[in-house]
């Protein structure tokens, strides 16, 4: 076995930190990650998306969000009813994973470049930056959820050793020693896994999709058998809510289950960039959004119906439920089933992290941060700076957590809207690939000194109109209570908002679609996309020693990051 070498000389070094695989200087730009991806790595089948979608679906967020929206006054069947909302007949969900998808299938890139077609080639960098500090947050949180569920199965292993582990740490802390170990062993094994590349990351979601909805369906069956059913009557929120109040209350659901889904549903290009052809992205990922996320929503809302009768109390979230089953079945049956449905729940956060966070925020640093970052530098990152996040005080009780996933709502709900409309409406699919990585005056996506100032515009007028709101929600007395309501709809009304203000201000003031001198007919939708984003006669984006041209394949060429004019 020959083990690793550590370089030695200076140009040793420089091959080993450079974000280009040949050890040549990146640029601002471009570097490996950020050029459209060749075709060697585009190894994700609709089968792989597929499996992305129900292995992060049947996980601690998704359970719990529709469990606890009992806590804001709905009935387990008027909660399910407003989650159920969300994803019928692909309206909301599914639509929008699609149409964000589809530009990252069709172009083979990730968000950071796609967004520099939408805000301009330095606006986007505010956007990517955006994306990244929602990324880290929930890191840290699904890390915390995570830790929670280890700590089951280590229980289910160490019994009361670990269950009653003395506590060093004080009241303020918001956590016990116990769990904050926990916290830490879980955050060790997540490590290694942000070393993968996500073109080789599939085989974990694969692995999530089939033991994840097992341990889910395994809970939920026996919560139902123990409970005898599930029994309506036994699950009534404290403040029942009725007539305006109810609406505005399911209303709320449906926002707080956006709040979920959000940070997939930007995440798309990230991910659709590595599938083999674009239809892999297509009408079977959504059948699969529909599906596992409609269940997941129903598991959890039943589990704790048919057992609060019994238990005496709601249990939100998935490791409260299984500790309650532990403390009163304690016994070889019961800590085998806890240990068994512990493991897949926590092998659906990792996943969850994974695919969610760790390989968006990866892309985010790399293309705010090209000559230092690749994508797994960046997951590597996400990994050591989501210690600064404390996850435990934003989770104490269901109202907090609904209220913690739908404050950023305001923030990325009109990013989803101005993207779509931009690529679907205003370009008509059609994104000049080698103008992504120049940035020079008068050049296509340059706009006003590198912002497109429409776009910018149009997102902080949408995000307007959920700040009240926000203020509102944690400062109920602070703000009138139609600002309230807002904040209630804030997914939905900053999504359309944005869309309809962008659609309206480009019909008003049309964007160019087709670079100068080129006399190519844009009208045709996605034209463009045949030859991956060239136009005949153009520039060549060369990276990683290969050249890309008019879709064909890599042949020989510079290993430098630049666009070079074609001879």
């Amino acid at each position: 076995m020959h083990l690793p070498r550590f370089p030695h000389s200076k140009s040793e070094w420089k091959a080993a930190l450079s974000t280009n695989s040949l050890g040549e200087k990146s640029s601002q730009w471009i570097n490996k990650d950020l050029a459209p991806t060749p075709k060697a790595e585009r190894t994700w089948s609709w089968i792989s998306l597929s499996s992305y979608w129900w292995g992060n679906a049947f996980n601690a967020s998704q359970w719990s969000n529709g469990a606890s929206l009992i806590s804001v006054g709905l009935n387990w069947w008027q909660a399910l009813i407003s989650c159920m909302l969300i994803s019928k007949a692909n309206l909301i969900s599914s639509s929008v994973a699609l149409a964000l998808g589809r530009p990252g299938a069709k172009y083979h890139i990730g968000y950071p470049v796609l967004a520099r077609s939408v805000f301009g080639m330095y606006g986007q960098l505010f956007f990517v930056w955006v994306r990244a500090v929602v990324a880290i947050i929930w890191f840290g949180v699904q890390s915390y959820f995570g830790s929670q569920l280890l700590g089951v199965l280590l229980r289910c292993i160490f019994g009361n050793s670990w269950w009653h582990m003395v506590n060093h740490l004080p009241e303020s802390a918001g956590i016990s020693s116990r769990d904050l170990l926990a916290f830490f062993l879980f955050w060790m094994i997540e490590m290694p896994f942000l070393t993968v590349h996500p073109s080789k990351i599939k085989f974990l979601f694969a692995a999530e999709s089939i033991v994840c909805p097992l341990a889910c369906v395994g809970v939920f069956a026996w919560c139902v058998h123990y409970g005898g059913g599930i029994r309506v009557e036994t699950l009534a929120s404290t403040t029942p809510v009725s007539a305006g109040g109810l609406g505005w209350a399911m209303m709320n659901g449906i926002n707080s289950c956006l709040g979920v889904t959000s940070a997939l549903l930007v995440n798309q290009p990230d991910l659709t960039r590595y599938t083999r052809r674009p239809k892999d992205a297509g009408w079977r990922q959504a059948s699969s959004i529909f599906a596992s996320k409609t269940l997941i929503f129903f598991f959890g809302i039943g589990a704790t119906a048919a057992t609060q009768g019994k238990f005496g109390q709601a249990y939100w979230n998935q490791w409260d439920l299984l500790n309650a089953i532990l403390d009163r079945f304690w016994g070889p049956g019961a800590r085998a089933g806890c240990f068994f449905a512990s493991f897949g729940f926590t092998l659906s956060i990792l996943g969850v992290n994974i695919g969610c966070n760790a390989i968006p925020f990866g892309a985010d640093v790399t293309g705010l941060q090209p000559k230092m970052f690749t994508i797994v530098r960046g997951q590597l990152f996400c990994g050591l700076v989501s210690l600064a996040i404390v996850p435990w005080k934003l989770l104490t009780n269901g109202s907090s957590f609904l209220t913690f996933l739908g404050s950023y709502n305001i923030f990325i709900s009109p990013i989803c809207g101005i993207v779509i409309i931009d690529y679907f409406f205003i370009k008509r699919g059609n994104i000049h690939t080698p103008s992504l990585f120049t940035p020079a005056r008068g050049t296509l996506y340059y706009y006003a000194k590198g912002w497109n100032l429409k776009a910018l515009g149009c997102w902080v007028a949408a995000a307007l109109f959920g700040i009240p709101g926000l203020v509102g929600a944690y400062h109920p007395s602070a703000v009138a209570k139609a600002a309230t309501h807002m904040y209630q709809m804030g997914w939905v009304l900053c999504f359309t908002v944005a869309a309809a203000f962008y659609f309206g201000i480009n019909v008003l003031l049309p964007a160019q679609v087709v670079p100068d001198g080129c006399e190519s007919d844009a009208k045709q939708f996605e034209s463009f996309a045949d030859t991956e984003g060239y136009l005949e006669g153009d520039a060549l984006v060369e990276f990683r020693g290969l050249e890309i041209h008019n879709g064909q394949e890599p042949v020989s060429g510079s290993a430098s990051f630049s666009v070079e004019e074609k001879v």
